[in-house]
């Protein structure tokens, strides 16, 4: 019989918050295409019962809710062979329900951010969910899944058990990603227009340098206010699972993600398959360009002007960057994922 897996996330497309939601359905559906009997328990319309086909039980609740649906994720999770738990709110819940049914629990860590729950919650609400996330990511799990080696690391220093800490990254889906035959100079930002993953730097390198074009692609409630406060240069588009975005990233020549936190970094491996050059603060992801401090304006200014003034080697980086994305297939991510998924029932007998 093939494995009994169910997956429990606080969001599945398509309500989607980001690149979170991309990782669970890809996994979900990369383990259905090799066999293995998969649901996901969810939030949302109880009415869709399969995305992308993938099978759904959405609960009408909202996401906070799920961490009180222990009992709901047992009752599921009973004949099944092991609960997939991501966290942030479908994480404890999941624990619980794993020792309530006698399951195998494993979790995988999308979202880490330490220090910077502060800056994007303020001083209180920061501390709680700095709280909630040490609590989340040191629970005992049979394996903690995390997506980089960095992430890993950083979850290790939060209590996560180093002997079942592992690393399984994610993947991307190549065939979208190709650079165009003809590129323009355009300085490219793409994701969620806010603080953590850098908007205020974009700003502020395309004010310093007037005499090159930015772009940025993404979502937020107040883009009428980032476009008023947007220097000439700087184009800002709102964009969200548009078709509009992997020809955008074929067509740059640089991707620029000055982001605070992030646990691999989607967005910048599609940059590579797409042969941008790469300016990043992201430790997590070997790239071609320059890598710059979290937080370093000024650093983050110097390499792009040098990039731009240096098309030659811009190119050669971008070229490097597509030859490197190669290994970011789906296809060896799942295999990761179904290995984990193996040793954990196999031990657990």
């Amino acid at each position: 019989m093939p494995p009994r897996v169910l997956m429990v996330h606080e969001h599945f497309p398509p309500e989607s918050r980001g690149g979170g939601e991309y990782v669970v359905q890809e996994t979900a559906r990369g383990l259905i295409a090799r066999g293995v009997d998969l649901r996901v328990l969810t939030t949302g319309d109880p009415a869709i019962t399969e995305h992308a086909g993938v099978p759904t039980l959405r609960l009408p609740i909202s996401r906070y809710a799920l961490n009180l649906q222990a009992r709901r994720i047992a009752q599921e999770a009973a004949g099944c062979d092991l609960i997939h738990a991501f966290n942030y709110h479908a994480a404890l819940p999941a624990f619980a329900a794993a020792k309530r049914v006698g399951v195998p629990v494993v979790c995988t860590i999308l979202g880490l951010f330490g220090r910077t729950w502060r800056e994007m919650r303020g001083p209180v609400l920061g501390r709680a969910f700095a709280a909630l996330e040490r609590r989340i990511v040191s629970r005992p799990y049979a394996r903690t899944i995390f997506l980089s080696a960095e992430s890993r690391s950083a979850g290790i220093a939060l209590g996560a058990p180093p002997e079942t800490s592992l690393v399984a990254e994610p993947g991307i889906a190549l065939e979208r990603f190709q650079p165009a035959p003809q590129r323009e100079d355009i300085i490219l930002f793409a994701g969620r227009l806010d603080r953590r993953k850098g908007i205020h730097h974009v700003l502020a390198a395309a004010r310093a340098l007037p005499g090159l074009r930015f772009r940025a692609l993404g979502w937020a409630p107040d883009i009428g206010t980032l476009r008023a406060a947007a220097p000439p240069n700087l184009e800002i588009i709102e964009s969200r699972n548009s078709p509009a975005y992997p020809e955008a990233l074929s067509r740059a020549r640089i991707f620029f993600f000055p982001s605070h936190a992030e646990t691999f970094g989607i967005v910048v491996a599609e940059a590579m398959a797409s042969g941008c050059a790469i300016v990043s603060s992201l430790g997590t992801l070997g790239f071609a360009g320059a890598r710059v401090p979290p937080g370093d304006e000024p650093a983050m200014i110097a390499a792009l002007a040098r990039l731009a003034a240096d098309p030659a080697t811009t190119d050669e980086a971008g070229a490097e960057n597509q030859r490197r994305a190669a290994a970011f297939g789906w296809d060896r991510a799942v295999t990761r994922v179904m290995e984990i998924h193996a040793d954990v029932m196999t031990t657990s007998d």
